[in-house]
């Protein structure tokens, strides 16, 4: 019992593991060869049809030429004695010292002549000679006339009669030349396939070196190939998936070294201190244990913003969406963030006065225009102004926030609202905040249907734009 699961599973292995260039190179195989044989078997069909309908269209011919003789003997006799002179051609041969003579049948095949009363006259078979046919037996003949009065019949019966040797001979070699015709286009299809084969399986081969290189960690490896066709297409995306899920893997080290380096700090801050309070380095008061608690709000953010970031991806970010006056929203979180101000560094607001209410949720809009506003605070020098600017265009709601920073390198543009994304490696936690601000934006707006980029102005800075559905 289990030396035939064993074989079993040999087998299936076996065929699990044919090689799809042995597949493809049968199903060619079996494609040209049954193409082929189609094409022999209709050009054979096809020529003995042909041939079969060249030799009615002679008897037929034979046959009215005959009736016009035979017609033209019974006017000059007045009888059918004799007739089969005309149909019959006699020839003697001389074999070991006898003469043998021998009728052969101008018509080709059996035939009967009858009189104008039906009464069989002559016949290759004798036995048929005397009788009478049938109305129906005459009908299938063909009339011998006098004028417009029938004084005989010709009846032809060829469904017996074999072919003559030549015409034998003309038939076999059509349909061996089909034949042969058939195995040298069988012989050219199969090198064309062979080299069809290759040419597929070339690039195949290469993807597939490609994919277990990258199944074994090196994100290094590119796909050259030169086609232009469907294939080159396919590597010049999977060249695009690998540095996709290289920069996806560089995302992921750093997003967990950063993760790793935003939660060890406060822990770090907190363990420290704690240590010193206990050690009896620090008292107990409360200006040594107000860093401890601004540590664990920080590391409690942090925290709120990683979940907040996870239900926003995974699509589980529950919005609480109300029809509201995004001016005057806009205006409360600046009137805020105005009240924190110093060095002259001042947001102002631009909106005409007819913006509709737009249906969001109050909360997570404040929170992302004051990431926004955190961004561009943090890049905009002393005694400079910051915009947003409100409008409508279509029917959607435009929020944008221009700063007067340095702007943004146009390398760092397509990854800013990524996660824990910071362009410069040499901003501190205190310069540069979490990391997470703009990506937590990003989701939050485009769970709201809408979205959000950024750019950088002709006249210096950053523009972050926020376009959201009105209705």
């Amino acid at each position: 019992m289990g030396l035939g699961i064993d074989l079993q599973e040999n087998n299936s292995m076996s065929h699990r593991r044919l090689p799809f260039a042995l597949k493809l190179g049968l199903s060619f195989v079996v494609v040209i060869l049954v193409a082929v044989a189609l094409v022999y078997f209709m050009t054979a069909q096809t020529i003995t049809a042909r041939f079969a309908a060249y030799n009615e269209q002679a008897r037929e011919q034979t046959a009215h030429q005959l009736c016009g003789l035979l017609a033209e003997y019974r006017l000059r006799t007045g009888n059918w004695f004799g007739a089969e002179k005309l149909l019959f051609t006699q020839y003697t041969i001389a074999v070991n010292g006898q003469l043998i003579v021998r009728r052969t049948s101008l018509v080709g095949g059996d035939f009967s002549l009858a009189d104008e009363n039906r009464i069989v006259v002559v016949s290759t078979h004798q036995e048929k000679i005397g009788t009478q046919l049938s109305k129906a037996e005459v009908a299938t003949g063909y009339p011998i006339r006098e004028g417009s009065t029938q004084i005989g019949t010709l009846i032809i019966d060829n469904s017996n009669s074999p072919l003559p040797p030549a015409e034998e001979e003309f038939l076999f070699s059509a349909k061996r030349s089909a034949l042969v015709g058939g195995g040298i286009a069988s012989g050219v299809a199969l090198l064309l396939s062979v080299v069809l084969i290759t040419q597929v399986l070339s690039p195949l081969r290469l993807l597939t070196r490609a994919t277990e290189r990258i199944a074994h960690g090196d994100l290094s490896y590119r796909v050259m190939l030169r086609a232009r066709d469907e294939f080159g297409r396919l590597g010049d995306s999977f060249n695009r998936m690998i540095d996709n899920l290289s920069r996806s893997e560089t995302v992921r080290k750093t997003m967990t070294a950063d993760i790793a380096h935003e939660l060890r700090t406060p822990v770090t801050i907190i363990q420290g201190n704690l240590e010193a309070i206990l050690d009896g380095v620090y008292p107990a008061a409360t200006e040594t244990i107000a860093p401890i608690y601004e540590e664990t709000l920080h590391l409690g953010r942090l925290i709120d913003d990683l979940r907040d970031l996870a239900l926003a991806e995974s699509g589980e970010l529950r919005l609480s969406k109300e029809p509201t006056d995004i001016v005057a929203l806009v205006n409360q979180v600046v009137e805020t963030v105005n009240a924190s101000l110093e060095n002259g560094l001042r947001v102002a607001v631009s909106a005409p006065d007819d913006i509709p209410a737009v249906p969001i949720d109050s909360v997570r809009m404040r929170q992302v225009l004051a990431n926004l506003l955190s961004n561009a605070l943090r890049y905009t020098p002393s005694d400079m102004e910051i915009r947003v600017e409100i409008e409508v265009w279509e029917n959607m709601l435009v929020l944008r926030v221009l700063d007067r920073g340095p702007g943004i390198p146009e390398d760092e543009l397509p990854h800013i609202f990524e996660r824990f994304y910071r362009g410069d490696e040499a901003r501190t936690r205190a310069a540069g905040g979490s990391g997470l601000g703009l990506a937590i934006a990003k989701q939050w707006v485009e769970a709201h249907g809408g979205k959000i980029t950024a750019s950088n102005r002709s006249e210096g800075g950053a523009c972050f734009t926020i376009l959201l559905p009105i209705a």
